[in-house]
This record gives structure tokens, sequence and C-alpha cells, in this order.
């Protein structure tokens, strides 16, 4: 028991040192799934409205991959089909991001190995880490069900099944992250790697549902065997308000177990500090295109901007493709036709659905826009800057390439975005109902709304620095969530108010009005340039 020795103490520091950041991740999952249910219960409140939803979920692909498989004509049904996966998305990121910050990261700063001084044992910290993403999850989950186990239309029985599912896959994405945590030298490598494994596994579901075989009646669906291959699938398959299995929750639970267990293992296997997958030495001399703050800028923003490039283009594809599929399976969902009136358009149901999927999805996406601001900041906190400034590199300078390159990232992300929506629903379409370049202007049109965003970001970073990373995410969480499902909870409208996707013009469901457009942009330039007078004022909070 000595390689566990001060562990409650090491969890007593986690918990001091999330004090902001994880409650704000359980608020957002206890936003998106306690607060649909009341929505849903009133949006479903009989059987037909319930079968008409199911019957147009059930043979649909669209709902199989992001809905999962419906097995019953209930308002359960319906809400585990609008709320469970991606609730479990957002909790397994919750996870993952928890256990690597109380262990990779700790050995990459240095406070691992200054722990690891002091009368701690060998296992501890993981130990620790692992802790406090399970009580993270275990909170969350027993909030939800404050809310939703009393809601006579749900039954407490099911709801029970329904946190425990998706506290079971929060589990086993912490047991994830204490594998990767292992394989690289950087909390950055164990993140990418944790949040790629979440998505293989809910694409292996996604297909594994979408193979489904549709029941005679036309109101349930079977998944194939690759849903056995996703922990995800097990948590859905716990089918929550109809058989509530128990044996998808102790295949998650038994996960869980099992991928600690390999990181427990992995761990004896290496030092501190150093990783199983060892980072290989840099070039001696630096590449002519990386002597400019301009080159240095581009090159490390240049990963993620190609990441996140793939994801917007991916996303585009996705929705030039299923965007007839949403005709069958949304035209008479009346929560779907909130969230098309809410968007203000006014043309035909492909163009209404465009109009209000663009902005969901941008918003969504914004995280891009995070991302870089998480890397300028660390730039700063590290110390790296300072190497900086004490060549001919100024303040000033540094920042507006930093963010020159932001921008166009960015600008270069949305146009993916349409370009690759507007290919795959011209190629797919039968019948045109969009002009190719009305979508592409489509995206274009959110570009005002991406550079406010990101402008009032670095607002935050000019003012306080490393806190910047907070501010930035919480602000991403409520865009991404509150800003863009204020219409379906039927929220006053008030509370989306500080969303720029909020503003902007409804296009193509409506004639482009510039307007919004021309106020954003100029907004955006005062907050930059107020960002680059209080940058170059204030102190470096240096490392």
């Amino acid at each position: 028991m000595n390689s566990l020795k001060g562990t409650w103490r090491l969890v007593r520091l986690a918990l001091r040192r999330d004090r902001i950041v994880v409650p704000l991740n359980i608020l957002v999952v206890l936003l998106l799934a306690a607060a649909s249910a009341p929505a849903l219960v009133d949006a479903y409140p009989d059987f037909e409205s319930q079968a008409s939803y199911v019957s147009t979920s059930a043979p649909s692909v669209v709902g199989r991959i992001f809905q999962g498989t419906v097995q019953d004509v209930s308002v359960g049904t319906v809400y585990v089909a609008e709320a469970f996966l991606f609730s479990s998305v957002i909790v397994g990121i919750m996870s993952i991001l928890i256990v690597t910050r109380h262990t990779r990261y700790n050995e990459e700063t240095g406070a691992g190995e200054l722990i690891g001084s002091t009368v701690v044992g060998a296992n501890a910290p993981l130990t620790a880490a692992l802790i406090v993403a399970s009580l993270a999850n275990i909170v969350t989950a027993g909030l939800i069900y404050a809310v939703i186990g009393g809601i006579e239309e749900l039954g407490s029985t099911g709801s029970l099944y329904f946190v425990a599912a998706l506290a079971g896959v929060g589990l086993f994405f912490a047991g994830v992250a204490a594998i990767t945590a292992q394989l690289s030298d950087y909390r950055r490598g164990a993140n990418s790697m944790a949040i790629g494994a979440l998505g293989a596994f809910f694409i292996v579901r996604g297909f594994g549902d979408s193979l489904g075989e549709l029941g005679a009646d036309g109101l349930s669906v079977s998944a194939t065997w690759l849903s056995w291959l996703s922990p995800m699938g097990w948590g859905y398959m716990s089918y929550p308000y109809v058989e509530n299995n128990l044996m998808p929750l102790l295949l998650l639970l038994g996960g869980f177990i099992l991928t600690a267990g390999a990181g427990y293992y992995l761990q004896s296997k290496r030092d501190v500090g150093s990783s199983i997958f060892q980072s290989k030495p840099g070039p001696a001399r630096a590449d002519d295109s990386l002597k400019s703050a301009a080159g240095l800028a581009n090159r490390l923003q240049r990963g993620g901007i190609i990441g996140w490039g793939v994801g917007y283009a991916v996303i585009g594809t996705v929705i030039g493709v299923m965007v007839n599929d949403f005709r069958e399976t949304f035209e008479d969902n009346e929560l779907f036709q909130q969230l098309i009136a809410s968007s203000g358009g006014g043309g035909n149901f492909i163009e209404n659905t465009l109009a209000a999927m663009f902005p969901l999805m941008a918003g969504m996406l914004s995280g891009y826009a995070v991302s870089v601001a998480g890397k300028i900041s660390d730039e700063e906190q590290y110390g790296r800057i300072e190497y900086l400034m004490g060549t001919a590199v100024g303040r000033v300078r540094w920042l507006l390439v930093n963010i020159r390159v932001a921008l166009t990232g960015g600008f270069n992300n949305l146009f993916l975005m349409g370009l690759f929506a507007a290919t795959s629903y011209t190629l797919v379409a039968e019948v045109s109902e969009v002009a190719f370049g009305d979508i592409v202007l489509g995206t274009m049109n959110i570009v005002p709304a991406l550079f406010l965003f990101f402008s009032i970001i670095m607002l935050a970073f000019a003012l306080f620095g490393r806190f910047v990373r907070g501010f930035a995410w919480a602000y991403f969480a409520y865009i991404a969530l509150i800003g863009n499902l204020t219409a379906i909870f039927e929220w006053p409208e008030s509370t989306a108010y500080l969303s720029p996707y909020q503003h902007i013009s409804a296009f193509p469901a409506a004639s482009y009005d510039a307007g919004p457009a021309i106020l954003m942009l100029m907004f955006t330039l005062s907050f930059l340039l107020l960002s680059l007078g209080l940058f170059s004022k204030r102190d470096l909070a240096l490392k």
C-alpha cells in the first residue's frame, strides 16, 4: 500500500485546482441532459406525437448515427435519443481532461517531480486523478437524476439507468486517459489520443446502429454486433426507460477497471517525466520559415488549423449528404421546427435547414478559436515569449501575427465547410433546391461571428493572461450549448444575446443582410486594437 501513500492529499489538491473547471463542465452536461427533459416531455406529451418521432427516427440513417437505435414508443425513448449520445461525449471529454491534467500535465511542467520528492507513493498521482474523475461523473449523474428522476412521465428506474450509463461512459474514458497519459510526453498528445479513441468509438457505434435491422412495426431497430465494440454502444444498449438492461453497465465498469489497470501497468514501465513513446528530437537548425514571428506563428498553429480544417470539412460533407434525409426525418418534428424558426429563415426546407445548421455547427466548432487562444497563452505561460521579446520582435507585432494566422485559419475552415457541403449536396441531390454558390456563401456569412468570438477571447487574454483558457472554454460552452439551444428549450431570447452566432443573417433562407456582418466586423476590429494596446502595457505572466 506504500505505492498509494499520499493519495488523499493529492485528491484534495486536485479538487482545489479544479474548483472552477470541473463545476463548469458538470454544469454544461446538466444543462444539456437535465434541462432538455422537461422540454421534451412538453413537446411529446401523447402516444401519437411520440410514435411520430419514433417512426421517422427508426428508419433514418441520420437518426441512427446521431441518436442511436430507438426501441419503443415513449417519451423516455425520445429523451434517450435526444440527450444520451451528446451528453456521453461531453462526460467522456471531461473525464479525459481531468486524468491527463493531474498526471501527464504535472510531469510535463515539472510538478510531478516536485510531488514525487515528498512522501507520495508511485501510484498515488494516477489514483488521485482517477478518483477525481470518478467523483466528477458520480456528481454529474446525481445532479441529473435529481432533475429527471422526479418527472413522472419518465420514471425513476429508467432515469437511474440513464445516469448510470452516462457515468459509466465517463469512467471508461477516464481509464482510456490513464493509458494515453503513459504513452505521450505531453498532455496535448495524451488528450489527442484519448479523444481520438472517443471519436473512433462514436463512429464504430454509428456504423453499428446505422446498419441495424428495422423491426416489422417500423418502431424499433436492432443494432448490429459493431455497436457492441463501442462503450457508447454499451451505454446506449442499457436501454433506459425500455429494458433497463444491467449487463452493458457491468461492461462499462469492467472496461474502466481493465483500462485503469493497463494504465498502472504502463506507468510501472517508465520513469517520471518520460513516456512509452518517446518524442524524437527536432532538427539541429531551424528552417528558414521559422526565422520570423509570422513563420513561428504559422508553425505553432499549423497542426490545429489542419486538424480543425478536417473537422469542418467532414461536418460540411455530412450536412451536404444528409440534408435531404433531414426532410423525411425532421420535417414534422416540433423541436426541429423550433430550431428552424429561431434562424429567422423563410425559404424552402433545405434553405431553412442550412441556415439553422451552419451557425449551430460553426458554434460547436468554435473550439478552434479556443485552441488557438490556448496556444498563444501557453507561449506566455511557459516563458517562451521571453526569448522572443529579447529580439527585435515586439509585443504588438508578436500578438498581431498570431491573430492574423488565427483569423486566416478560421476563414479557411468555414470556407472548407461550405465548399464540402455544397459539393456533397450537389453530387447527392437529385434536384438541387439551393445553388452551389449560395451554400458556400451561407458559411462565409458566419465569418464575422467567428471573428468576433475570437476577438472577445483575445481581449480577455490581453487583460488576464493565463486565465484566458478558463474564460474561453466557458464562453465556448455558452455559445455551443446555451446560445444554440435557447429556442428548443424555450428560454428567453435574451439568454442567447451574447452569442455572436445569434446575430448573423439567415442566409440562404432569407436575403442577405450586410448590416449585422458590418457591425460585428467593427466590434472585432475595435476589440483587437484594444487587445493590442492592453497587451503592450500589462506585465507578462512568465513561468
